[in-house]
């Protein structure tokens, strides 16, 4: 019964299956019943059938999702998982139907209406699942996420150029109401869009946001700067005008020999040409209020020095 045309279609789509197209596969109705009644199949989400020998994944009840309600897509923290993007929280499936929708309640599934998906809302991903774009992704989060998480995802997406500020004002426009969830938490991350480049990296994010609290003018991914000895680069956070900047050292190469002896001969020139660095380890984020504090004394006395030359 299970022929090689029945068994494609399982594995197209991570072990799920819609009755129709088994049918159409040589699978009939009596059929799939009887493999049910054995144990091989499992009905889900209404019209999907599960193959049991393939275990559920996220992916696979995503596409199940996506094959029983074609109009509905992933979004929320579970599509931010299957973008890779950090910062999401585990939890239910979260899935946006069309509004007024009369499906459900699904163990596991957080069903988010919404009254406007258009067509470039919407994206597609192997198995048929629906998904999200990144943009329309942005906006949902912000009633998922805190507002630095968020704002650290955001800057994600547009440091690997998934998107940019351009389309998500445009998703602002389209979907920012008073009534809908998220709206004001998107509409200050607009506003309030950091100078520079993308973060790439959440703790650059937590540490420009408590700079800029305390009145450093900080910007994001600055660059570039010609050195001395010819070497071009740029920094994670600096505020330009004042050539005082901060390097958030946290990837391993930078607690290697060799990381550590390339950093301070950089720094070394960067001396030459009057910049300040400070730079920020993984033992200093164990206190973020404390490290943003510390470097805003810093850069004040930075600017008296600066100042005091005339």
């Amino acid at each position: 019964m299970l022929n090689h045309d029945v068994m494609a279609l399982f594995a197209a789509r991570y072990g799920m299956a819609v009755a129709p197209a088994l049918s159409a596969a040589g699978l009939s109705r009596r059929s799939r019943q009887r493999l049910v009644d054995a144990g091989v199949l499992e009905v889900l989400y209404e019209r999907v059938v599960h193959i049991t020998s393939t275990p559920i994944t996220l992916e696979g009840r995503c596409a199940a999702l996506c094959l029983a309600y074609p109009r509905g897509f992933v979004t929320g923290p579970t599509a931010g998982r299957l973008m890779g993007l950090r910062r999401m929280p585990a939890g239910p499936v979260h899935f946006a139907v069309p509004h007024g929708s009369h499906i459900g309640p699904h163990a596991g599934v957080i069903l988010r209406q919404t009254t406007s998906i258009p067509p470039e809302h919407v994206a597609s991903r192997k198995g048929g699942i629906r998904i999200a774009s990144p943009a329309r992704l942005a906006f949902d989060l912000g009633q998922d996420l805190s507002p630095v998480d968020h704002r650290s995802v955001v800057e994600q997406m547009i440091q690997q150029q998934r998107t940019s500020w351009r389309a998500l004002a445009n998703v602002g426009k389209q979907l920012c109401h008073p009534a809908r969830p998220g709206s004001l938490r998107f509409i200050d991350l607009l506003q309030s869009q950091l100078p520079g480049g993308a973060a790439e990296s959440h703790p650059e994010v937590v540490v420009a946001e408590g700079l800029r609290q305390r009145g450093v003018p900080i910007e994001l991914q600055v660059g570039r700067l010609d050195l001395p000895n010819g070497q071009v680069i740029r920094f994670d956070l600096a505020v330009p005008e004042r050539r005082w900047a901060v390097e958030i050292d946290v990837h391993p190469s930078h607690t290697r020999p060799m990381g550590i002896s390339n950093d301070k001969r950089r720094d070394r020139w960067c001396h030459r040409i009057d910049w300040q660095v400070e730079r920020v380890t993984k033992v200093d984020l164990l206190d973020v209020e404390g490290l943003c504090d510390e470097l805003a004394e810093l850069f004040e006395t930075r600017c008296h020095v600066l100042d005091s030359r005339g």
